[in-house]
């Protein structure tokens, strides 16, 4: 059995009932605030899915229901609890005391995942101050305190003058259960191997057993946030407004770490998942001023973000060594991996916007920004080798790591990298009828890349870098990834940053009509022009038309319907714009040109591509406040490609059935259903010749392949919340279902990595099933008029199977291929809790 950690979990929040109701999404700004939700896995709403409908309804003069214009009920209003105090201020909350206990497999990292439960005393509270004779208030919510699932939320200020929120939050995200390291320092940036490991002289036997015998455990990133923010309102027209968050991330996930692939050459190199480090956080800022007056409406606004890691590189020790493929030669010993991290840079963006009313009850609007984000990072050495690396006995194939691990072989010191964006909007509304409504907008946009890199060695005159740390070089001649212009003239290797300059022209103009007061017909056309640097197509033309309606002719349907076609041209297909990044642009280059991919490859984002995209929607109002939702839709895509992307095709519906008669019941259920199909097409290369074309001698009709992808996805639920005299009951069911299946074929066995296995490939991976129940029942208890006992039991289970992890249960080291998550399992948990709620 796994070692289960115990703790102790203090949280501050009103989970009553949390763990059951249906989660409500109730971001309250509108996305310059310093947060925008705030829950957890154990109370999502942030306190407000808690409490039971008002009995009382919306207003006094009636208590029948209202709805959405589109038909749904709008939603009941909470029953807040009475204000107590005969002072100044006067106040409500609650105070809960519990436990809660979870067991089963409580370490599998999909019941875990973004949540971490765990075994643990529960402590609760919700507060709120308000001052009835200036307005003030003060507002606390909190929940799970000095755990890695929690939040922390004041709000104080004074109606129609200040508003100040404060915040701290944590969430967990569990990347493995079930992970085994064959490293020591998980979390650190440098890995050693454990015990009766050597650094390139370990066999594969010996890493399989020392990685069979590493107790299982969990690799985990914890996302940390705080923040400020205040609005002030200096009078009816002018509002202030700034905000400052600081969000770090610390822990280990599952990353792929290769030093030079294993796959065609058994019992050499190797490929390695490690627990990769994570230790980066981010500073934002954003403020301004607004105003708001009955013609003009303006909004002056700053952003900016400053993301830091809080080191440049971590590394890792390599269990096996690097042999060369050419008989009788010998490569010295390269004993670690490294990777860079994610670079610092800064970003800074201004905005101004201007609105104003016109003829024609219309609007008219100016929107223009300008921003910049850069890159000044020190940059890391080229690798981190001692000694020498590459193949001895071949000229020119031996370097010495002296001249590549220092940041003296770099061309500069610091990044020196940016992107300049600029931005304008314009955007006119006019409806000179009831009737009639008419739409216009025109968009600019812009984005420049600003400096170049040069990957140039000046201790040695060369160019380029050691590929995968030097130890590419170290197996295959020629490969090292350096052009040299005496020892290796006709090496083609990267020798510079790509630039990709864009610039957008958006027109659209539409427009809607009532005909009747039954039927809305619209429809809008949209061309987009987009300019690229340095891409496959430099220029693309978007033109798509959108056509909507909206029928009301019975009292209780509301239908609406939406198709928009989109077709995709654009200028003649580049196959290689990125020659100029390469040693070929250099003079004295004397390599053969050869093929960078084939010339019938489409890249998706750029190349042609047709879209027909449907939406149907029905809301049916049903006798005693019941609602029935129905809706369809479908997105299809051909991307008119021999190889690449071929197709693209989703449909999906799902059938929605909600129930509020009473405040004393609440009830709905649903079902949904949804279907993916992804076309991909490719060919493997046979050798380094100049031809590109498909069907030639570099990319042979024999080693074309084909791969369809199938998804399949059920999700059905249902939930209940019924008074029974005093008591409340409160249930809930979850259910998913997801297939997927993915079918290959192709013309030979030389479109295989390893054609040996053709004998066995049948055609199709086996399917891949992630299936999952989940139930929860609540009974809410009242004791005395100020106290509540609540108790509740989740129940979860899931099957889940996934063809990449076959065979893990026997290892997770094939030939000197290392893995360390163990892969999605079965699991089986159960939750309880006991919770003791108290109104003050």
């Amino acid at each position: 059995m796994r070692k289960r950690e115990r703790k102790t979990v203090l949280q501050l929040s009103l989970l009553s009932a949390a763990l059951l109701a249906a989660p409500a999404a109730l971001a309250q700004d509108s996305g310059l605030g310093t947060d925008l939700q705030f829950g957890n896995a154990l109370d999502p709403s942030g306190g407000t899915a808690v409490l039971a409908c008002d009995p009382d309804g919306a207003t006094w003069l009636t208590a029948q229901r209202k709805r959405t214009p589109t038909g749904f009920l709008y939603r009941c209003p909470p029953a807040w609890p009475a204000f107590s105090g005969d002072g100044d201020w006067r106040h409500r909350g609650s105070v809960t005391l519990g436990y809660i206990g979870v067991w089963g497999d409580e370490n599998n990292m999909d019941w875990r995942r973004f949540s971490n439960w765990d075994d643990g005393i529960h402590v609760g509270a919700d507060l709120r101050f308000e001052k009835a004779a200036d307005g003030s208030y003060f507002d606390l919510r909190a929940s799970h305190i000095a755990d890695d699932s929690q939040y922390v939320r004041a709000v104080f200020g004074r109606a129609g003058k200040y508003r100040v929120q404060a915040f701290a939050r944590s969430q967990p995200n569990i990347t493995s259960g079930n992970a085994r390291s064959i490293w020591n320092g998980v979390g650190s940036n440098h890995l050693t191997l454990k015990d009766g490991l050597v650094p390139a002289g370990s066999t594969s036997a010996q890493v399989a057993a020392v990685s069979a015998a590493q107790p299982e455990r969990l690799l985990t990133v914890v996302r940390q946030k705080q923040g400020v923010g205040i609005t002030y309102m200096f009078d009816r027209r002018w509002t202030a407004y700034a905000n400052a968050s600081h969000e770090s991330r610390e822990g280990a996930r599952a990353f792929g770490g290769p030093f030079f692939f294993n796959y065609p050459f058994a019992n050499n190199g190797g490929v390695y998942e490690i627990p990769r480090p994570v230790d980066d956080s981010t500073l934002n800022f954003n403020g301004g001023m607004r105003f708001a007056g009955n013609v003009w409406r303006m909004d002056f606004s700053y952003s900016g973000s400053f993301f830091r890691h809080a080191n440049g590189a971590f590394d890792y020790e390599v269990p096996f060594g690097l042999s060369p493929v050419v008989p009788g030669l010998v490569s010295p010993a390269l004993t670690l991996g490294q990777f860079s991290y994610e670079p610092d840079n800064d970003y800074h963006h201004l905005r101004a916007s201007f609105s104003r009313k016109i003829a024609w009850n219309g609007d008219f609007s100016l929107t223009a920004s300008g921003g910049r984000m850069s890159q000044n990072d020190h940059i890391v050495a080229p690798m981190t080798c001692q000694g020498q690396f590459g193949i001895a006995g071949i000229p020119g194939a031996l370097f010495d790591c002296a001249n590549w691990n220092t940041p003296a072989a770099l061309s500069r010191q610091r990044a020196d990298l940016g992107i300049d964006s600029q931005m304008v909007d314009a955007r006119v509304v006019l409806q000179p009828t009831a009737a009639v409504t008419w739409r216009a907008n025109a968009k600019y946009q812009r984005e420049d890349y600003d400096g170049t890199y040069w990957m140039y060695n000046p201790l040695t005159g060369q160019w380029g870098y050691p590929a995968e740390n030097g130890s590419q070089g170290s197996v295959v001649p020629g490969e090292a990834g350096i052009w040299d212009p005496v020892f290796s003239p006709g090496a083609p290797t990267r020798i510079r940053n790509l630039p990709l300059d864009r610039e957008l022209h958006q027109l659209s103009f539409g427009g809607d009509w009532r005909l009747g007061e039954k039927n809305t017909l619209g429809a809008t056309y949209t061309f987009e022009r987009t300019e690229r640097t340095h891409r496959e197509v430099a220029t693309t033309r978007d033109n798509s038309i959108k056509l909507s309606w909206h029928n009301r002719a019975l009292d209780w349907l509301t239908f609406r319907a939406n198709y928009t076609l989109l077709k995709r041209t654009g200028s003649e297909y580049d196959y290689d714009p990125y020659e100029f990044t390469f040693s070929a642009a250099l003079p004295g280059y004397t390599g053969e040109e050869v093929a960078h991919t084939v010339s019938a490859l489409r890249k998706y984002d750029v190349g042609r591509r047709t879209q027909n995209k449907v939406d149907l929607m029905a809301t049916f109002i049903l006798p005693r406040e019941m609602t029935v939702y129905a809706s369809v839709r479908g997105d299809w895509n051909d991307y008119d490609a021999t190889l690449g992307r071929r197709g693209y095709d989703t449909v999906g519906g799902s059938l929605q059935w909600e129930w509020q008669p009473s405040p004393a019941t609440v009830t709905s259920a649903w079902y949904g259903y949804d279907r993916s199909d992804l076309d991909i097409a490719n060919v493997n290369d046979l050798a380094l010749e100049a031809d590109p074309t498909l069907g030639g001698p570099t990319y042979p009709e024999a080693n074309r392949w084909w791969i369809d992808d199938r998804q399949r996805n059920h999700y059905a639920g249902a939930n209940l919340t019924q008074r029974l005299g005093r008591f409340t009951l409160d249930a809930a069911w979850d259910w998913s279902y997801s297939r997927g299946t993915t079918g290959y074929r192709y013309n030979s066995d030389g479109a295989l990595t390893l054609p040996a296995l053709d004998p066995l490939l049948t055609g199709q991976f086996q399917p891949m099933i992630y299936r999952t129940n989940a139930l929860t029942v609540g009974l809410t208890i009242p004791l005395h008029r100020r106290v509540t006992l609540r108790l509740f039991d989740r129940y979860q289970r899931g099957r889940l199977f996934d063809w990449h992890y076959v065979g893990f249960e026997d290892g997770q080291v094939y030939d000197h291929r290392v893995y360390t998550d163990g892969g999605p399992e079965n699991y089986s948990v159960n939750m309880v809790g006991a919770l003791l709620e108290m109104q003050l």
